[in-house]
């Protein structure tokens, strides 16, 4: 079936936003309902006895991830010049300017 007008303009637009600042805000929310979660299990109260419970496996995993997720936020942010203003910053087309700079 072939696509609307609205439905290619509206892929189009993907290709206008800025990708690295849109995965930097979305890794920072991620980040920010894994601390959540894990601020809110108390390691004292999981039953470690119950083999079938893999509640702590599945929060080992966030944590070992944790570092590598902290890195990529911050190296997101440094190279898609991250403002703290999500919508200017993902709204920001990417490459434009260097682009023009490197036709004067």
């Amino acid at each position: 079936m072939a696509k609307t007008i609205e439905e290619l303009e509206k892929a189009l637009k993907k290709y206008e936003e800025n990708g690295v600042a849109k995965l930097y805000y979305a890794l920072l929310r991620k980040s920010n309902e894994m601390a959540d979660m894990l601020n809110k299990t108390n390691l004292a109260t999981l039953d470690l006895s119950d083999a079938k419970d893999k509640s702590f496996d599945r929060l080992k995993v966030v944590w070992n991830d944790a570092a590598s997720i902290a890195t990529a936020v911050k190296e997101l942010g440094q190279a898609a010049g991250v403002t703290g203003d999500e919508g200017k910053d993902v709204a920001r087309k990417p490459f434009v300017d260097s682009i023009a700079d490197k036709r004067n």
